[in-house]
């Protein structure tokens, strides 16, 4: 946990104390974090960013790069949509799409991950962000948001 990041200052994420208390405390002692369910075969490309434009003719229909949610923690997407959020910035893409989920697995709570990731894209994407809304019903609707970046 005491390792600084490896990347340029101007790509660290500062929210306050509390926060950085917070997670300290919740990850202290932390040196193996167990899945919740049995591993899938799901190659690593799609759980990171990824460059996804082929040709000039893609350009307006396919984000630059995608961020897949599928069965990761609500601690685990935070932390993950932060770094995909600012990487995208820094790389100057244009668009990126998050795969949430639609939440079938969540119960009567609904889409958790997407409540969450919209929580901390509202509060925090500003800087990063143009703006962002449900992807587009081929790239997953309303299990997915779409991000215009700055």
């Amino acid at each position: 946990m005491g390792k600084k990041s490896s990347l340029p200052s101007r790509l660290i994420f500062e929210e306050s104390e509390q926060n950085d208390a917070l997670m300290e405390k919740i990850f202290a002692g932390v040196d193996y974090v167990p899945d919740k369910e049995p591993a899938l075969e799901i190659p690593p490309s799609e759980t990171s960013l990824k460059k996804t434009r082929t040709s000039p003719t893609d350009a307006v229909s396919r984000p630059d790069a995608e961020l897949d949610l599928h069965g990761k923690t609500r601690e685990e997407s935070i932390m993950m949509v932060q770094n995909f959020v600012m990487t995208c910035h820094a790389n100057q893409f244009r668009t990126a799409l998050i795969i949430t989920g639609k939440g079938h697995h969540s119960g009567n709570q609904g889409p958790v991950l997407k409540r969450e990731v919209q929580l901390w894209l509202e509060r925090n994407g500003k800087q990063y962000l143009k703006d962002f809304h449900t992807a587009p019903g081929r790239f997953g609707g309303s299990g997915a948001i779409w991000l215009n970046i700055k």
